[in-house]
């Protein structure tokens, strides 16, 4: 790269690529923030409906990713400062990656059972799935249930049953909670075709 950044009133050399522009270090590191912000503020607002938006949302953080872990690797003149913001850079966007929806969403109403058995307690609940997709569902339970506890869901019209990892939880009134999980096998548990 011989260009110059692509930062507004900035003439230093470019030295990173994101988004198809160029942009020096310190820029890189601001822009890379402020699209993390922005993803962060969509990924809390459960904005990813637009299927096309997450697979694109989903490639600039790999992007960024990639972009700090090379910079940071490659880059022998690096502050104590830079490096750690270009630590900090990966980390978000590895658990940002995380959230991105990686398939489309199906709408149905499948009965199913939700089993917790914990060195704590063993509990089961019948409930309903609104939302699918091949690897995993939303529901709501009753159930004091915690992220990163493994479950069992169990299909109340087959009787095939998936372990999933709890990977998001709000309550909703009272005691209602709505969970996120996530299928420990990628199986086709929901019998469709994606």
């Amino acid at each position: 790269m011989n260009t110059s950044c692509a930062a507004s009133g900035c003439s230093g050399p470019s030295v990173v690529t994101l988004g198809k522009q160029d942009y020096c270090r310190e820029h890189f590191i601001q822009t890379s923030y402020q699209h993390l912000e922005e993803y962060q503020q969509k990924f809390n607002e459960r904005d990813q409906a637009d299927e096309l938006a997450s697979d694109s949302r989903r490639r600039s953080l790999h992007e960024i990713v990639d972009q700090s872990t090379t910079t940071s690797l490659t880059h022998g003149d690096l502050s104590n400062l830079e490096r750690v913001q270009l630590l900090d850079l990966v980390r978000w966007a590895g658990d940002l990656i995380r959230q991105v929806r990686r398939g489309p969403r199906k709408r149905v109403s499948i009965p199913v059972r939700l089993y917790l058995e914990s060195s704590s307690q063993t509990c089961a609940e019948e409930t309903l799935v609104r939302e699918v997709s091949q690897h995993g569902t939303s529901l709501r339970c009753k159930i004091p249930i915690n992220v990163g506890e493994l479950v069992k869901l169990e299909r109340m019209d087959t009787g095939e049953q998936v372990e999933a990892i709890v990977r998001w939880r709000e309550r909703l009134d009272g005691s209602t909670v709505h969970l996120g999980l996530e299928f420990y096998a990628s199986t086709n548990f929901w019998r469709f075709e994606w």
